[in-house]
């Protein structure tokens, strides 16, 4: 593959990302924010939390999900201009958003526990929200907002990178080595 191949490539992987995160950093739902300001009582902390789940939400998803390895990586650098490009990219800012996706992350990686990874992000959202002892309403609506946004991020995903697809003649397995 020639340099100008690459580059165009590369071009569009980063246009697809784009359109992957604008899909997915649309403002935060107001009855969201209601139900989280209700548990936490601060709106904007509310915000602030619902935002840095969605972002770790989308993330996560393309590290997980996406057909190609590069997509993960090409979500993380769209995400980063995009949050620089909105103001948001003072160090202070950037720090908290580095340990809000580390303690998301860490949730999905706990295993044995009876938590489901969907309550156990929840928790870190609440948390993060201040919640340290969630009524189970609070832990259920968050459960939900885990849920429907991790299937908002799958959608958005097959729409800008596509669905894999196989053949209707040929089995997974046959793609086995």
């Amino acid at each position: 593959m020639g340099f100008l191949a690459e580059w165009r490539a590369s071009r569009e992987r980063r246009q697809l990302a784009e359109r992957y995160l604008r899909a997915l950093l649309a403002p935060v739902d107001a009855a969201d924010v209601d139900w989280l300001a209700a548990a936490c009582g601060d709106r904007a902390v509310a915000q602030r939390e619902l935002g840095y789940a969605r972002r770790a939400l989308g993330l996560i998803v393309a590290e997980r999900d996406a057909l190609d390895d590069r997509t993960a990586s090409d979500v993380s650098h769209a995400l980063s201009a995009m949050i620089a490009s909105a103001g948001g990219d003072s160090a202070d800012s950037a720090r908290e958003w580095g340990l809000r996706y580390r303690a998301y992350t860490a949730a999905l990686a706990v295993r044995g526990q009876a938590d489901s990874p969907a309550v156990r992000f929840a928790r870190v959202l609440l948390q993060g929200a201040g919640v340290a002892d969630p009524s189970p309403a609070a832990l259920g609506a968050a459960t939900e907002f885990v849920r429907q946004h991790r299937s908002n991020a799958n959608e958005s995903l097959r729409s800008a990178f596509g669905a894999a697809s196989l053949p209707e003649d040929v089995r997974p397995s046959a793609l086995r080595p």
